[in-house]
């Protein structure tokens, strides 16, 4: 696999980092390859400036085996096939304990050469949903269709039983035969849904994945607490369709996820609670939900070095293998589907600590070690203030992310990263198409993969032809950081993707590049850390990501907009450091966005009977950092204007009133529809939908609850974009 571009920047480009990833040279790198290393000049080598005896970390707890995605549809799928036998208490289908079923192999040329080969339901059950005829969707995340059809036709398809059989190298009638005895009856229960299976799961804020019952017989090693500490875990016992408390007599469990329900709040409603086991369609349909736990000891860096000590010892019996063979040796854990052996890890990842000496291994004035005096304090203080220190960076001189004056973890302060042999960083995009920089201070090698922006269209049709139905339920998958395929995968050269590596050594740095995908793996201990930045060819890309959020339900972590608008507030004011064809461009983008949703505005202002604008007294001035209201259906930013939605119901409305008055922060806005499921806070796009589709058969007006919110003054906006468009025309 051929490897990334290393450059080795002068001490004054080094100096002038943004300017330096600007130059047209190393852009074109950066777009052809996704990612970059740089390696600084001689003599740049800053002390690890890390409160030894405070900095602690919780990892999270990785089951390799689990993180590959035809491994993980697998086990999810089984796992959904034992529980709807277990809801209809079919005794004539055994339980489950692999994925798998074995056939000889009959279509073989001679009878010495016939084998026994595993077939995965999964694989079969995924290639009779697949709707091939894709629609030429213009967006990077567009999902398949999946395609449900009456069961007799599907029977009767021959040409589809040939296609499926040439695909897996199975006899047409093997695979009809583990249909009907192992899928038909799961198959026809997902049809009588109505196609829609996604409608079918319960909304669960904490969800639970269909994997975490094996859990409890992980080996982890010495002094690990895995369990208490899971994300999985929360003492809620409201009923997941009402969110009520009440009727406990009426209220049935979960066997599966352990989650309540109340027998009359189910489709369709139980008289009674049923004797036996009883299992939520959630649990039956599955959610497509995976998520790491955190382990619940906190380690020092001494501790966790220990930990990773008796890890190669376990792992590896002492040898000492190239970073080939690690890697090899990695996918080769990956990817196996014995399902019988499991391969835990740790990994310290997002740690974002907040006190001084444990928010980065930089040098920083807050924070000085002890062993640090004399001379040495001078270089420690170059250090503190160098541009590539990456406390330093998103602020460098031509960084937009200053425009917002406030601090965005993990964006503009950075995170710390401590991993362990094999531990892992699944496929994933920075937020809203941001450069990173990661630094490596010490330990092992970290080996990394990326697919640049050309690729990105192939790697998500790629995905979604392997598990077309578990995008349906996870659409923001690869923004969770939870999955892997392997890049040596014979589909990725089929597809096309262009891929590439990258070996990072301590003192070494790693700058992806707008819209890459990345994942990678660290070969031992090692102590990276990672921030965000942007320059300006950044611009469209965030704007892109908008859309592409939109599609996946992925909250923005800042609203462009907002950026767009203090850009333009700086220019005006003869303070922003950007020059004119920067400023033209915010311009440019600022007009088309805010067109569109005035346009927006205006179509609703002739629906809806209210309109209030709300001020910082109003609660935009949150104290809890929330800065931003999402839409509770796209989750996207309302920038400028949103609706509070709610029906007729009198309940709903005498709720209203009591927020309005209590002048909501910005949290309580986000905390509307989870409060009242009668209530939700839509952006306009959605909003104006919702009413185009609205099947209204009572003749009422349903709009006439709602009210729409501003959270700009739109008079400001048209006086700003007039006094910018006049600075530009001078």
């Amino acid at each position: 696999m051929e490897e990334i571009p290393t450059l080795y920047p002068t001490e004054q480009e080094f100096r002038n980092p943004i300017d330096y990833f600007s130059n047209p040279h190393i852009k074109r790198l950066g777009v052809r390859y996704g990612m970059i290393k740089v390696i600084p000049p001689e003599g740049f080598r800053p002390p690890l400036s890390i409160d030894m005896e405070n900095f602690t970390f919780q990892p999270r707890i990785q089951n390799l085996e689990n993180l590959d995605l035809i491994n993980r549809c697998r086990l999810f799928f089984m796992k959904q096939l034992n529980n709807f036998n277990r809801s209809n208490k079919d005794s004539s289908k055994p339980m489950l304990d692999k994925p798998y079923t074995i056939v000889d192999n009959l279509d073989s040329a001679h009878p010495s050469e016939r084998l026994l080969k595993k077939v995965y339901f999964y694989d079969v059950f995924s290639e009779l949903i697949k709707d091939n005829e894709v629609s030429t969707d213009t967006l990077p995340f567009c999902r398949r269709k999946l395609k449900f059809r009456d069961i007799s036709q599907l029977r009767c398809d021959s040409s589809l039983w040939k296609t499926l059989s040439k695909k897996l190298n199975i006899p047409a009638c093997s695979l009809k035969r583990i249909f009907e005895e192992y899928i038909a009856s799961y198959y026809i229960f997902l049809h009588s849904l109505n196609k829609n299976v996604h409608t079918a799961l319960h909304n669960d804020q904490y969800p639970k994945s269909l994997l975490s019952d094996d859990e409890d017989d992980f080996d982890l090693g010495p002094d690990s607490d895995f369990g208490s500490g899971s994300e999985e875990e929360y003492d809620d016992d409201a009923c997941l369709v009402c969110h009520k408390t009440n009727d406990a007599k009426k209220t049935i469990l979960c066997d599966s996820c352990d989650k309540p329900f109340h027998i009359y709040c189910l489709t369709p409603p139980l008289e009674c609670v049923p004797a036996g086991d009883w299992i939520c369609n959630t649990c039956i349909v599955g959610n497509g939900y995976y998520g790491f736990t955190q382990d619940t000891h906190d380690y020092t860096l001494p501790e966790f070095q220990k930990y990773c000590t008796q890890q190669n010892l376990r792992l590896l019996s002492a040898r000492k293998p190239s970073i080939n063979e690690l890697e090899e040796l990695f996918w080769s854990i990956v990817t196996k589907n014995h399902y019988n052996e499991i391969t835990i890890v740790k990994y310290g990842a997002d740690i974002h600590n907040e006190l001084p000496g444990q928010i980065t291994g930089f040098p920083t004035r807050e924070f000085i070690p002890n062993n640090i005096n004399g001379d040495e304090l001078k270089d420690y203080f170059e250090y503190c203030d160098h541009p590539m220190n990456l406390t330093n960076l998103p602020l460098a001189h031509n960084s937009l992310l200053p425009l917002f004056e406030r601090n965005i973890s993990g964006m503009t302060t950075p995170w710390i990263y401590i991993g362990s042999l094999f531990s892992t960083f699944c496929w994933h995009m920075e937020d809203q198409y941001t450069l990173s920089a990661n630094y490596q201070h010490q330990g092992e090698p970290k080996v990394w993969y990326s697919i640049p922006e050309s690729g990105c269209a192939k790697f998500n049709e790629l995905l979604n032809d392997l598990s077309p139905d578990l995008f349906i339920k996870q659409p923001d998958l690869l923004h969770q950081l939870v999955t892997l395929i392997s890049p040596y995968d014979s589909n990725f050269k089929k597809s096309g993707i262009p891929v590439y590596k990258a070996i990072q050594k301590p003192n070494e740095y790693i700058i992806t590049f707008p819209k890459c995908y990345h994942a990678g793996f660290n070969t031992g201990y090692n102590f990276n850390e990672a921030v965000n930045f942007t320059i300006d060819f950044w611009l469209p890309y965030g704007f892109g990501a908008i859309t592409d959020y939109k599609s996946t339900q992925k909250a923005c972590v800042f609203d462009m907009f907002d950026l767009m608008i203090n850009v333009l507030n700086k220019y005006n004011e003869d303070t922003l450091f950007f020059n004119d064809a920067f400023a033209r461009q915010c311009y440019s983008s600022l007009i088309v966005f805010y067109n569109t949703e005035l346009k927006r505005i205006r179509k609703i202002q002739a629906i809806v009977p209210r309109t209030t604008l709300l001020t910082v007294d109003g609660g935009l001035n949150d104290e809890d950092e929330e800065y931003d209201i999402f839409c509770s259906r796209c989750k996207t930013i309302c920038s400028v204007a949103f609706v509070l939605h709610h029906s007729s119901d009198s309940k709903s409305i005498r709720t209203y009133k009591r927020h309005k008055k209590s002048h909501l922060s910005v949290k309580q806005w986000n905390e509307i529809s989870t409060m009242n499921s009668k209530l939700s806070v839509l952006c306009t796009q959605d909003y104006l939908n919702a009413i185009q589709n609205l099947n209204n058969v009572h003749g009422e007006e349903p709009f006439i609850n709602d009210e729409l919110y501003l959270t700009k003054s739109l008079k400001d906006i048209d006086l700003l974009i007039k006094q910018v468009g006049v600075k530009l025309d001078r």
